[in-house]
């Protein structure tokens, strides 16, 4: 399959965008947390996903976000055959969106699903909302704007073990176990008033289980089903003290899963994946209870592709894909989209204006 793609794209560019791997500074009017960056890729890994690329045929333009981004953007973007985003910004829950959206606007395919379905799986809210709509078994669930909100919630629930994070935020930020697992009202007020402070975009407090945690994964077009992991971690809570940017920070496995948990996952991530009209790539995060029965916690649509840390890899691994091959489906699949109606008024309107470099 490799040698194919690389024949076929020789000629062809890629534009890969990413976020600076460095912390962002502070100021009097912007006060940034500790881990504003920790969703985003590493240089070693960035470095290594160019390689992959080159390795694969494509030219490569690369789109750094720093003030010299909008003008290379408005320079150079032109002449790109496909968009690779690997950003996750910051402050924002379009944030995994902004560069689907400038590239719709650019009228340049991209890597990824449309920015709506990059916002809804953002909110783990809505993306929960949709769950219960679709019938996919997720768990009892609130969700926190202010400390007021807290009163909607019944008391009853307070007395059971429940779980506390950032309701837009990714899989690990604003999580760890020594704070986000909670048993009491008075404590889970002053948690989520210390969340609320670093993440207003809200809170989601849910019923807690402890059960299995298992992660499934759907790359390419048509759509590949990838095995099923279970994911674990030592203190059992997957949250910043796991991520590493430089090592597998969790032990992934992929074990025989009950018949009816299986079908769970799969019709649940096969539901979403259409529903939502996911493209490319996705992995859905799945937990059990104690008595084994599965429920869906979260879906990314930005699920990392680091050959160091990442789960998606060795998902497409198991299935006998190696990392270079994994890339070439996500370019194949992404270019099958390059004159849908979506990249129309981008192509004829802008586009067709754009300065020639």
């Amino acid at each position: 399959m490799r040698s194919n793609f690389e024949s076929k794209n020789k000629n062809q560019i890629i534009g890969i965008v990413y976020d600076l791997p460095m912390k962002l500074e502070s100021s009097d009017q912007m006060n940034f947390p500790d881990d504003a960056n920790a969703e985003w890729e590493s240089q070693k890994t960035i470095d290594t996903i160019i390689e992959t690329w080159k390795q694969l045929g494509f030219s490569i333009i690369l789109f750094p976000l720093d003030s010299t981004f909008l003008m290379n953007w408005n320079k150079f973007s032109s002449q790109c055959t496909l968009i690779h985003s690997l950003v996750e910004g910051w402050g924002s829950l379009a944030r995994e969106s902004w560069i689907p959206s400038l590239c719709e606007l650019s009228g340049i395919p991209f890597i990824g699903s449309e920015p709506f379905a990059q916002s809804i799986c953002m909110s783990k809210t809505q993306i929960k909302l949709l769950c219960k709509f679709l019938k996919i078994p997720t768990l009892p669930f609130y969700t926190i704007k202010n400390l007021k909100d807290l009163s909607n919630i019944p008391r009853d629930f307070f007395k059971e073990t429940h779980f506390i994070k950032p309701d837009g935020e990714g899989s690990g930020m604003g999580i760890d176990a020594s704070y986000s697992i909670s048993n009491s009202k008075s404590n889970t007020e002053k948690i989520t008033k210390t969340i609320l402070e670093k993440y207003p975009d809200g809170v989601l407090i849910e019923k807690y289980i402890d059960g299995k945690e298992f992660t499934s994964g759907i790359i390419g077009t048509p759509p590949i089903f990838l095995p099923i992991a279970e994911i674990e971690v030592d203190d059992g809570i997957y949250g910043l003290s796991n991520k590493s940017k430089e090592f597998m920070g969790e032990k992934v496995t992929f074990p025989k899963l009950s018949k009816i948990n299986e079908t769970i996952i799969r019709n649940g991530t096969e539901k979403l994946f259409n529903y939502l009209n996911i493209r490319d790539f996705v992995r859905m995060d799945w937990r059990c209870d104690d008595k084994g029965k599965i429920y869906f916690l979260e879906s990314n649509t930005l699920p990392g592709i680091s050959y160091y840390y990442s789960v998606l890899p060795l998902m497409a691994k198991k299935m006998g894909y190696s990392y270079q091959d994994l890339f070439s489906i996500l370019a194949n699949s992404a270019l099958t989209r390059s004159k849908n109606r979506n990249l129309w008024y981008g192509k004829s309107r802008i586009q067709k204006n754009s300065p020639k470099s």
